[in-house]
């Protein structure tokens, strides 16, 4: 066991805050736990284990118990009550584990009262005899300060739960999240100007360095939530949430926002704002300069210009950026055009808004995404390619610039060393989708480790991005107990058709092949199309279960598909068929086809595991270099 230092010390609180918050929750499991600060439940054991020698169950149980010690010796409640106060629920559960930890029952505290306040209360079962010897031991210094640390803890509990008194936000948590504004326009359809506005603030926050500002993504489930705002600073793991909301009309615009600590839910901050419309980025700009004062963060000169800088001086141009946004977010063909249609109108109103430049190469790339499928990728790339450009020009650092410019390299020119150096300055506002995207490329180069580290990153920037790329960085890490556990978690929370594609393909590779197979349906069925990267991992699970005959369906719908001229990469998963069905010549003569026709998932070529039977080929090694992939030996 490693001896607890400072680092040890503040996790052991972090987990005892955690347990805080859920005292009276009986079904509070490790789970549970683990989520809510951010690790798999395997990481969140090692590391506990490797501070206190206990396992994370052990943990909570005795941290509850020191708790009912503390009530008990308080006199005011029976021991059945206590038991309810800190979540055991059964008073014969809590006996029976009262008495194996401290040596006699609860209702024994009052008799040995005195003795108890001249005794430590054992914190470590590591430091521990058989019960009953416990009385008889003697002092140490070690043990004293065990107590000396237990007695703040206590008194820090019993200050949270029996007293009205609140907290400020701390110096060194410099973490928050935007909660959705509430629209209060009588017109409906001006959610779109509440969501831009939001996003503008949290925008400018990100540019802050000393900040870590949860995304929108994870944000969106709170939008009709109960839930108090401890309990939703403590599911996200910030200090502090800003909550607003916004009144429109016509050219006039309210806002009202307010800082919240995230555990004693004071309002640390608030203003109203009544201006013209004209006026609302210095409002936006306002809003992020004075939240980053009152989170203690220390703006550089640099991140001061940053925070006062507005993308566009035209407020018209500007609300029809929010409304492309607004429609895109639909994900829907119809909303991509619309997007493209109002972005176009914005640019012809300011010439040089290059966040709109870069947005509307976005809408086009949109246009070849799964739920577009109209172009191509190379034809949707090729339309996006002139606004990534210009973007760039007008603001050479703009993140979603360089981050389309990265995908850009990435899938059009297979230019895997310029899409890597895009990628790079595209994340360091730690922007998610760019993050997930340089994530993609460190596996498709095999470099697993750096792209779960990444993926560990994303995931404490957006705790509910809902394509994680931490299921598919645990699979390429061979971590699969982790990779099952994560992903297992992420079905209780999404229901859509990220989670399950990933799932279906973290069965396919753990060879629970039936599994596999009912997700890809569930999916598919979910969705109402039927996309040709699943049919193609589908029919993987049908051929490595010994079901050719199903598998050999899969490939001929996608021939038909392919000579109707659809998109979607389908001769690279007619080729993850063969390979499964371990007819090499056939997966190897696809795959020419797949790179001739220059498909979308080629990049993924040396990190589909369907294809490492092939790796030994020679054909398959001159594709590989013809790509860009480097050989081992390089």
């Amino acid at each position: 066991m490693e001896p607890t230092n400072g680092v040890g010390d503040m996790f052991l609180e972090k987990l005892k805050k955690e347990v805080d918050d859920n005292l009276t929750n009986e079904q509070y499991s490790v789970e549970e736990l683990a989520k809510n600060i951010g690790m798999s439940r395997s990481q969140l054991h090692r590391k506990l284990n490797s501070i206190t020698g206990q396992s994370v169950s052990q943990f909570i149980r005795e941290y509850r118990l020191q708790l009912g010690m503390a009530l008990l010796k308080e006199g005011d409640l029976t021991a059945a009550e206590v038991a309810d106060r800190i979540g055991f629920g059964s008073a014969t559960y809590f006996n029976k584990c009262f008495n194996e930890y401290y040596g006699f029952p609860p209702g024994e505290v009052k008799n040995k009262k005195t003795e108890i306040q001249d005794k430590p209360v054992p914190i470590n079962p590591i430091i521990s005899s058989p019960s009953g010897s416990r009385q008889h031991r003697n002092f140490s210094v070690a043990l004293i300060l065990s107590l000396i640390a237990l007695l703040i803890t206590i008194a820090g509990w019993l200050y949270f739960n029996y007293y009205e008194n609140t907290v400020p936000v701390t110096k060194d948590d410099k973490s928050i999240a935007i909660l959705p504004f509430k629209n209060l326009s009588e017109d409906h359809r001006n959610e779109y100007f509440s969501e831009g506005v939001i996003e503008a603030i949290r925008t400018g926050l990100s540019q802050v360095g000393e900040l870590r500002v949860i995304a929108r993504t994870s944000v969106e489930q709170y939008r009709e939530s109960a839930k108090s705002a401890r309990e939703i600073a403590s599911e996200l793991g910030v200090a502090a949430l800003l909550e607003g909301s916004i009144q429109r009309d016509n050219n006039k615009v309210r806002i009202e926002v307010r800082l919240v600590d995230g555990v004693s839910e004071q309002q640390v901050w608030a203003k109203s704002y009544d201006r013209e419309l004209k006026d609302v980025f210095a409002i936006q700009s306002e809003i992020a300069q004075q939240v980053a004062n009152e989170l203690n963060a220390k703006l550089s000169p640099e991140e001061k210009s940053k925070l006062s800088k507005t993308d566009t001086d035209n407020p018209k141009a500007y609300d029809l950026y929010l409304k492309a946004i607004y429609e895109y977010r639909t994900y829907t063909n119809k909303g991509a055009h619309n997007s493209i249609d109002l972005l176009t109108q914005a640019i012809a109103l300011d010439s040089n808004y290059a966040r709109a430049y870069a947005f509307l190469a976005n809408s086009y790339i949109g246009l070849a995404a799964i739920w577009g499928a109209e172009l191509s990728a190379l034809d949707a790339l090729q339309k996006g390619k002139p606004f990534i450009d210009k973007a760039l020009v007008l603001d050479p650092n703009l993140d979603e610039a360089h981050m389309l410019m990265g995908f850009y390299k990435l899938y059009n020119d297979w230019d895997f060393e310029g899409a890597e150096a895009e990628y790079k300055l595209a994340i360091d506002s730690d922007h998610p989708d760019a993050l997930a995207l340089y994530i993609d490329y460190l596996n498709f180069v095999l470099r697993h480790d750096e792209a779960l580290s990444f993926a560990e990153r994303l995931n404490v920037k957006d705790p509910y991005y809902p394509n994680s790329r931490m299921i598919l960085s645990y699979i390429y890490n061979g971590r699969m107990d982790e990779a099952l556990e994560f992903s297992e978690s992420r079905l209780k929370l999404f229901n859509n058709y990220y989670t399950m594609d990933s799932h279906g393909f973290l069965m396919l590779n753990m060879k629970r092949y039936n599994e596999a197979i009912a997700y890809f349906k569930k999916a598919i069925a979910l969705e109402g199309i039927r996309y040709p990267r699943m049919l193609g991992w589908m029919g993987a699970a049908y051929a490595k279960s010994g079901k050719r005959h199903d598998a050999v369906k899969i490939i001929d719908e996608l021939k038909s598909r392919l000579a109707k001229n659809d998109k979607a990469s389908i001769a690279f998963f007619i080729a993850v068929i063969y390979s499964a069905l371990d007819e090499k010549q056939s997966a190897l003569l696809w795959l020419k086809n797949a790179y001739e026709s220059h498909d979308m998932e080629m990049p993924w070529l040396m990190t589909e595991p369907q294809f490492y039977n092939l790796h030994d080929e020679p054909e398959f090694q001159q594709l590989a270099k013809q790509i860009g992939f480097k050989s081992h030996t390089e």
